[in-house]
């Protein structure tokens, strides 16, 4: 048999083309194909249904073939019977009766083991109905029988061959069929993943520029919905106890649910927790997993239609879930490192060290706020800052280091001095390379001012040097007052044995003029070196330079006269007066160094009122100001030098003559004070330096007169007391117990703390005062009073020192001690102890 195209014929539907099965006797089985309906028989057949397909080998095998018809597939289900009306000869659907009796199930198992193609009665030799089987991809699948009319003509060996040829053709149109309809749910299936993957990508690009949780997850929502064709989705972001819950429904824009309209929503989403996609009644859902494996949260999407989610579409929840954990942790990384960015910015910012970075050719790119107030350039602030420029010493200075830097050698540091703001400093720069982002290296510059460090660090080699100097002359300055008290000690003794002798009575007055002398520069010489902490007092500074005007007078030698314009009564001012009496002592050195050929320093003060006549005075707030006025007629100064004059560590005087601190001292000094110090000086004409000080309110108690009025004299009242009288000096010692006996006193002596000590532990009677000087060997006087006053509450303590002040007496009991400055004469003594006993008798 074969099949062969035919001559197109015109059917009853006026539209066919014929193709015919042709045996070898010539006889065809036509099988039609319409190709108004797409229905084919034929290998042209693409797009029939089996139906259709059974429905024309009917119409081409009845009635001229067979009788009957009937296809039989249980793979399928198909079954399909056909015959011949022996009345209206039409065909029509009919039952198996025309099998005559035979057992057609029978029939089909057989045919479906391998079994033969004919079917009858036992021993009939040409039975009425004929069997083929019905092939599909090489497996039989069922049976197409022909019956034909017991009268009919009986079937050839060509009949039989024919039917075959007919199952067979029928078999290869269902497999292609089957292919056919598998292609299009391939296809379909493949431009619906197609679709998706699409969806999926939209999504990614879509999530990956959101900034927020809320954002992301209202885009998974919508992304989930549209992905899957659902009617609703849900995702949910989040711990449990501060959820993010986004909803996309069709036709609407996702939105935020509360809790309490999430809950309504019955998502299994909300508590669900997996690791892989999930099925749940209508919902499809998915973890959000990170890349740690850690639940971010969930993503669910529903179909009313049950049972339409495919193995693709977990993968795709699989990876909308993975899409989503990588938006969030890509939202955290930016969010990290914004945070940190803003952080190393303000860090670098607030960095006291002056950054920039430049290019290879030193142009500026950007810089920090401490480059700003170094460099005097603008704050940094966007890329619209105006452009600036290094300042050409700075630059000069900072080239030599890229140069070497970018050439590969080992220096990166860099001290210079460069004059910035009308000022010179000293700056250390350092450099490093960095890369940029147009490819060329970038220069990162730190420049850091150690002008205020090598100021400091020479204040305080000074202040060490002075430090050492003061201990000298507090040693020396405590045996001198030893000295000048035994001296002052014995002339009043001797004064009253010449009473009458007028003669001899001024000679004593002259000792003891000339031992007070001795005395005020003693506390001169204590002076120098000391370091101790501002103590602001009241001072009369017409009192304070009167005091000093023999020491001054001296200093300035024989060649320079010093002059004196002092206000019959100024206003008192706060100032420390240890300072200021330095301050006074460094204008009167450096008046004399700028006199080397002699000439005059003029010392004047004045009350001033501002702003009654504010012209030419400095800027300083209205009120009342005491003017102390030190001149020369030296050499003076230009303009430069007087410009600088007060910078720390400045000096012209050349090296070990001059330290550059005096005036910087006495501007600190000043300003510190709230007053200010100005300069005026001209080359030849000398120099003029002016101090204001403001002159503070009478009812102000915030500070003590620096010389409060002496108190009033003190009846003498001998007392029977025992003291107890400690002294290193044996000449003083010896002096201060005779004064004491004098005065009716039993006076016990010491050389030392410790024995002081070791005599009170053996003494019985009672003790009413101890007499001691302060500094002694291994253990002070103090220490020694506090010791004794913790078994003797009651015990009076008299603390004498040329070197101590009246804060020794801090670590005593309240009201039990008084402090005796050396040196001092013998009634003051006397009237020291006879005043603190009696004081000590009233309490």
């Amino acid at each position: 048999s074969r099949v062969v195209p035919c001559e197109a014929r015109e059917d009853r539907s006026g539209n066919a083309e014929v193709s015919e099965v042709t045996t070898s006797r010539g006889r065809p089985l036509l099988l039609r194909y319409y190709e108004g309906r797409r229905d084919v028989l034929t290998s042209n057949a693409r797009d029939a249904e089996p139906t259709r397909l059974f429905e024309q080998l009917a119409l081409a095998a009845l009635p001229e073939f067979c009788a009957w018809l009937a296809v039989l597939d249980p793979s399928t289900g198909t079954s399909y019977s056909r015959c011949v009306s022996s009345h209206e000869h039409s065909v029509h659907e009919c039952t198996h009766e025309w099998a005559g009796g035979l057992d057609v199930e029978a029939i089909l198992e057989a045919v479906l083991r391998g079994g033969g193609s004919d079917a009858g009665p036992p021993g009939e030799t040409d039975p009425a109905v004929a069997v083929a089987p019905l092939v599909v991809e090489d497996r039989t699948v069922g049976a197409v029988f022909f019956a034909r009319d017991p009268h009919a003509t009986p079937w050839r060996d060509e009949d039989r061959g024919a039917m075959h040829d007919a199952a067979t053709a029928l078999g290869v149109d269902l497999e292609r069929l089957r292919l056919r309809e598998q292609s299009r749910r391939a296809v379909r299936a493949s431009q619906r993943v197609a679709s998706q993957l699409h969806q999926l990508i939209s999504a990614s690009l879509a999530v990956g520029t959101l900034t927020d949780e809320a954002a992301i997850a209202q885009s998974l929502a919508r992304s989930a919905r549209s992905v899957f064709a659902a009617e609703r989705a849900v995702v949910t972001i989040g711990p449990v106890h501060r959820q993010l819950v986004a909803f996309a429904q069709r036709g609407r824009a996702p939105r935020l649910l509360d809790d309490a309209a999430a809950r309504e929503l019955g998502a299994p989403v909300l508590a669900a927790q997996a690791s892989e996609p999930w099925l749940d009644g209508e919902w499809l859902c998915a973890p959000v997993l990170d890349s740690q494996r850690r639940s971010r949260g969930t993503l669910a999407a529903q179909r009313t239609t049950p049972g339409v989610f495919a193995d693709e579409d977990r993968e795709l929840a699989t990876l909308l879930g993975q899409l989503g954990a990588s938006a969030l942790e890509a939202l955290e990384l930016s969010r990290t490192i914004h945070d940190n960015e803003t952080r190393l910015r303000i860090l670098v910012d607030a960095a006291p060290i002056s950054i920039v970075e430049s290019d290879a050719a030193g142009g500026v790119r950007w810089w920090n706020r401490s480059a700003s107030r170094l460099l005097r350039w603008p704050d940094f602030a966007t890329e619209t800052t105006p452009s600036v420029a290094w300042p050409a010493d700075v630059h000069e200075a900072v080239s030599t280091l890229w140069r070497d830097l970018l050439s590969g050698g080992l220096r990166d540091t860099h001290e210079f001095s460069a004059v910035l703001g009308a000022r010179e400093r000293r700056v250390l720069a350092s450099c490093a390379v960095l890369p940029g982002g147009d490819g060329a290296p970038h220069l990162l510059t730190l420049l850091d001012d150690i002008t205020d460090q090598r100021e400091l660090r020479e204040e305080v080699r000074h202040a060490h040097r002075m430090e050492l100097r003061g201990q000298v002359a507090s040693s020396v300055a405590h045996d001198f007052n030893n000295l000048i008290t035994l001296i002052l000690g014995y002339s009043e003794l001797l004064a009253r044995h010449v009473a009458g002798d007028e003669t001899s009575s001024a000679l004593v007055r002259d000792i003891e003029a000339t031992s007070s002398r001795a005395a005020a520069l003693t506390a001169q010489l204590q002076s120098v070196g000391r370091t101790s902490a501002p103590a602001p007092v009241r001072l009369d500074v017409g009192a304070a330079l009167s005091a000093n005007a023999e020491v001054l007078e001296r200093i300035m030698g024989s060649t320079i006269t010093v002059t004196w314009a002092l206000a019959d009564a100024t206003a008192s001012v706060t100032v420390d007066a240890d300072l200021f009496e330095q301050m006074i002592l460094n204008l009167s050195i450096n008046a004399r160094d700028a006199m080397p050929d002699g000439g005059t320093l003029h010392f004047a003060t004045t009350t001033r009122r501002l702003p009654d006549d504010a012209d030419g005075d400095p800027a300083l707030p209205a009120g009342d100001y005491v003017v102390l006025t030190v001149a020369d007629s030296g050499t003076g100064m230009d303009e430069a030098t007087r410009a600088r004059c007060f910078e720390p560590l400045f000096t012209t005087k050349g090296p070990l003559k001059g330290t550059g601190l005096g005036l910087a001292s006495a501007r600190r000094l000043v300003e510190g004070s709230g007053g200010t110090i100005t300069c005026a000086s001209q080359p030849g004409l000398g120099t003029t330096f002016s101090i204001w000080l403001p002159a503070p309110s009478p009812t102000d108690a915030s500070v003590v007169e620096a010389n409060p009025p002496p108190a009033g004299p003190v009846a003498r009242a001998r007392l029977d007391a025992t003291v107890l009288l400690v002294e290193d000096d044996p000449e003083l010692r010896r002096l201060a117990l005779q004064v004491l006996r004098r005065n009716g006193l039993v006076v016990h002596e010491a050389s030392s703390a410790e024995e002081a000590l070791a005599w009170c532990h053996d003494l019985s009677e009672p003790l009413d005062l101890l007499v001691s000087d302060v500094v002694l060997p291994a253990m002070t006087g103090t220490d020694l009073a506090v010791a004794l006053q913790r078994d003797r509450p009651d015990l009076g303590v008299l603390l004498m020192s040329g070197t101590a002040s009246a804060g020794v007496l801090d670590a005593l009991a309240p009201d039990s001690a008084s402090f005796l400055a050396k040196p001092f004469t013998p009634s003051a003594l006397v009237d020291e102890v006879i005043t603190l006993l009696a004081r000590r008798a009233r309490a």
